[in-house]
This record gives C-alpha cells, sequence and structure tokens, in this order.
C-alpha cells in the first residue's frame, strides 16, 4: 500500500514555511527547493527524494517536529539532488544490498557542508564522519569505502535487528537513528521507511512514484533537461552569492560541486579528437557514420517499383553507429606541476568524458611522474580526485606504458607543463599533448612534430 495524496492546503502552509526558513539559512538553495515536488506519505520516517525531484514528507509526524527541523531536512535532501548521488551510485557500482550504506556515505559528505552554513538540529543529532574515526569534507566514495572495509570486518546483522542510536551505516541522516527495513513492524503495521530515497542513491521503497507516474498531474518527475537548468541555476546563484559575501559565505563542498557544473573544458574535444575516433575499434549505435553491416529497423520496408506500379526490389537502407574512442589520459604530477595546473588537468577529463559521452574502460586516467603510477576508470569527478606522484618528469614513461597494453588505445592524452623529454620515433598509437600553463616557449617547441599540440591557459 502506497500510502500516497497531494498534501492539504494546511500542509503545503507548513511547507512553505520550512521552505522560507531554509532559504534564510542558504539562499542560494532557491532553485532547487522551488523544483520539488511534495507527496504526503505516511511510508517514509521524515523525508524522502526520487531522482524526479518528488519529495515524500511525512506531515503527521515532521509538523510537531517544527519549522526548523522541516528547513534542515529540506536542504539535506536538495544537497543530495545538487550532488547527483543517486547517479553517482551507479558509477560507484553500489550493489542492491549496498543502498543503505551509500545513502550514509552520502549523508556525511553533505552533514559537514549543512553544519557549516549554520544547520544546528543536524549538528547536534545527524551522522558525521567522525562516527567512523574518518575526518570531515571527504567524498561520498571515500566513505563509501571505509565503510565497506568496516561492515565486512563485522558480522552482518540479522533480518530485523536495528543500529543503535547513532550507528552509521544504519542511520536516518537527520537523526543518526537506527534504520529498520520496511514491512518490519511489530503486530503487523508497517514501519516507516528511513534513509534519503533513491534520489540519495539510498534504497527505493515502494512507496516511491515510477518516472511516468504524475499523481493526477500533481507530481510529474522533473526531466532531465530540467535538472540540469536547476542545478545551473542554483551553481549561478551560489556564484552570485559568493561574490556578493566572500568565498568563504558558501560551505567548501558546495563551492567545488558548482565549480564542477559551472567551468567548462577549454578544450574543443570532440574536433580535436576527431581524426581518431574513426579508428576506435569499439562501436556503438547512434547517428554518426552509415553502414550496411547494421540495418536502419525504420527503413525495413521501402521497396522499388517501376511506371506500372510493379515491386521489383527491396531498399536495404544502411543503419547508423557511432565510433566510440577509448582515451588513455596521462597526468603530469612531476614536482613542476602546480596543484592548479593539476585541477586544470583534471577539468580536461571531464571535458572529454562529457563531450564524447565515455568513461569506464573506455576513459582510462594515470598519473606519471618517472612512472607511471595509479591507472583509474573514470567514474565521475570523484574517481580522479587522488593524485599520486610529485617526483621527477618523463612522459615518455606514458607512452610506453599505453603500448605495452593487451588492446591499444584509440589515442594517448598527455597533460604536462611540457617540462619534460620525448621519445624520438612516431608511437603506433595517436598522441596528444596538452600543455597546462606551459611558461616558456622553449617547451612548445620542444613536442615533438608526430603529436598534436593543445595549449590550454587560464585566460583562455
Amino acid at each position: 500500500m502506497r500510502n500516497l495524496a497531494a498534501p492539504t492546503d494546511d500542509q503545503m502552509l507548513h511547507f512553505q514555511a520550512w521552505r522560507a526558513t531554509a532559504l534564510q539559512i542558504m539562499p542560494y538553495m532557491g532553485s532547487l527547493m522551488f523544483s520539488l515536488r511534495p507527496v504526503n506519505s505516511g511510508a517514509v520516517d521524515t523525508f524522502g527524494v526520487d531522482p524526479g525531484h518528488r519529495l515524500y514528507i511525512n506531515f503527521d509526524k515532521v509538523i510537531p517536529m517544527g519549522a526548523q527541523f522541516g528547513a534542515e531536512a529540506l536542504l539535506h535532501e536538495c544537497s543530495h539532488l545538487l550532488a547527483e548521488h543517486a547517479e553517482l551510485a551507479e558509477l560507484a557500482g553500489v550493489s542492491d544490498d549496498e543502498h543503505e550504506t551509500w545513502n550514509v556515505a552520502g549523508d556525511m559528505a553533505i552533514n559537514d557542508d549543512l553544519r557549516d552554513a549554520g544547520c544546528n538540529a543536524l549538528a547536534k543529532h545527524g551522522v558525521f564522519a567522525a562516527m567512523i574515526g574518518e575526518p570531515d569534507y571527504q567524498t561520498p566514495l571515500h566513505y563509501m569505502e571505509v565503510l565497506r572495509k568496516k561492515q565486512g570486518s563485522k558480522p552482518k546483522p540479522q533480518q530485523g535487528q536495528q543500529g543503535g542510536q547513532g550507528q552509521p551505516g544504519q542511520g536516518n541522516p537527520s537523526t543518526g537513528q537506527g534504520q529498520p527495513q520496511q514491512g518490519q513492524g511489530g503486530q503487523g503495521q508497517q514501519t516507516p521507511m528511513k534513509g534519503c530515497g533513491s534520489g540519495a542513491g539510498g534504497r527505493k521503497g515502494g512507496h516511491e512514484l515510477g518516472d511516468d507516474e504524475t499523481m493526477g498531474g500533481k507530481a510529474e518527475a522533473a526531466t532531465p533537461i530540467e535538472k540540469n537548468l536547476v542545478r545551473i541555476a542554483t551553481a549561478s546563484a551560489v556564484r552570485q552569492h559568493q561574490e556578493q559575501h566572500g568565498i568563504g559565505s558558501v560551505p567548501g563542498g558546495i563551492s567545488q560541486i558548482i565549480d564542477e557544473i559551472l567551468t567548462p573544458s577549454k578544450t574543443p574535444w570532440e574536433r580535436v579528437l576527431a581524426s581518431f575516433v574513426r579508428r576506435a575499434v569499439a562501436h556503438k549505435a547512434g547517428y554518426h557514420d552509415a553502414t550496411y553491416t547494421r540495418r536502419n529497423r525504420r527503413r525495413m520496408n521501402e521497396t522499388m517499383s517501376d511506371g506500372k506500379g510493379r515491386i521489383l526490389g527491396r531498399v536495404i537502407a544502411p543503419g547508423y553507429i557511432k565510433p566510440t574512442p577509448s582515451i588513455y589520459f596521462y597526468r603530469d604530477t612531476s614536482g613542476s606541476v602546480s596543484d592548479h595546473d593539476l585541477a586544470m588537468a583534471t577539468n580536461e577529463v571531464l571535458g572529454i568524458a562529457r563531450k564524447l559521452s565515455i568513461r569506464g574502460d573506455d576513459l582510462v586516467v594515470a598519473d606519471v611522474d618517472t612512472i607511471v603510477h595509479q591507472t583509474v576508470k573514470f567514474n565521475g569527478k570523484d574517481s580522479v580526485a587522488e593524485i599520486a606522484g610529485r617526483g621527477g618528469t618523463d612522459m615518455g614513461e606514458a607512452i610506453e606504458h599505453a603500448l605495452s597494453l593487451p588492446k591499444k588505445p584509440s589515442a594517448i592524452v598527455i597533460a604536462t607543463d611540457g617540462e619534460t623529454g620525448w621519445p624520438a620515433e612516431r608511437p603506433s598509437v595517436p598522441v596528444i599533448v596538452l600543455l597546462v600553463n606551459v611558461r616558456s616557449q622553449h617547451w612548445i617547441d620542444n613536442v615533438p612534430e608526430w603529436a598534436k599540440l593543445v595549449e590550454v591557459k587560464d585566460n583562455d
């Protein structure tokens, strides 16, 4: 039984009061706040959100808790949506039985920012990284790995058991209370579901509406375009707030998210990689090149006929393929490269991922100084947040590493300050040298003629 209803007029007045209070704390969250579709549901403990911005509220329980609690809980759910924790859960490979743990990892990643912004009730009762012996201001991926290790070293609770008050891994983000499984209440009663819902990457409850359900037009899911516009509008509001009140007026975690939203790649990767994309071995369906190896299903029934209407034959229409490049991106992490320039190089990884729609096996990032360090499959900005190296410089190691792989990449991208030597012979794989804030014409001239040279500067 879903137990869903549109809020009454009185309930909406309370919701509007919570929203007004929330915007006094974090005024730049207005676009997200007004994108929420409130739904009255006794199936949730307090609040829950889905990816379509439907906000499920147990009004009967939350109203007596006061406007401050409602306001901070709204900001908490909006923070999950701004950080796209549901999408990040998919990229992080969160399994079906890990969604509650991921929800807690996400809570830890946002609650420190909410506390810093002035959410005083949350500061007293929320789930924080200190509960697992970790520092604040880390990514949800970091906390998830820590929680996985901790849970792996302990026996799992039997079904029906609850974590104690404030135990991470089983907690309600607002109260820190244990999180029972739905439907495990006594006397046949359904226990309200705790956690933040599938919009936070948490467990999806049976009460949540499907993508095509609208509850009579009162809770239509936000479209991908609308969600993207809301994030951009929120990011712009954050930037404006910082300009008026100073950088420190916005918590650091939120600043990092909006920088990712508003700072585009400086490199036209579609054009730079265009000649290499067509050499890729892997292909996927799309609208890029015509091929007779893939039939066009929309034109399968077309025929040719003569002037008298007699059918002479059938037209075989080509289908379309979109070549998918496989890119190895090497970051120069030698001591001569500043943290700022490394951040710019990492932003170019994001540009490749977005503009070519590749990740995972098709976009691998490695750090290199005089040796190649860690290699990671790109699954969002958090997956390439850590840097290894900071020694000498030899970008030839990057090329040698790529050529030693069983499956050669379509192209090698090396982001460097240029202060390195290069192999004398042309590699068998195309190489793009991305010079980040190069300091001397000497290093530009030093790039071999067989490499594609792209310069990226702060003032571009």
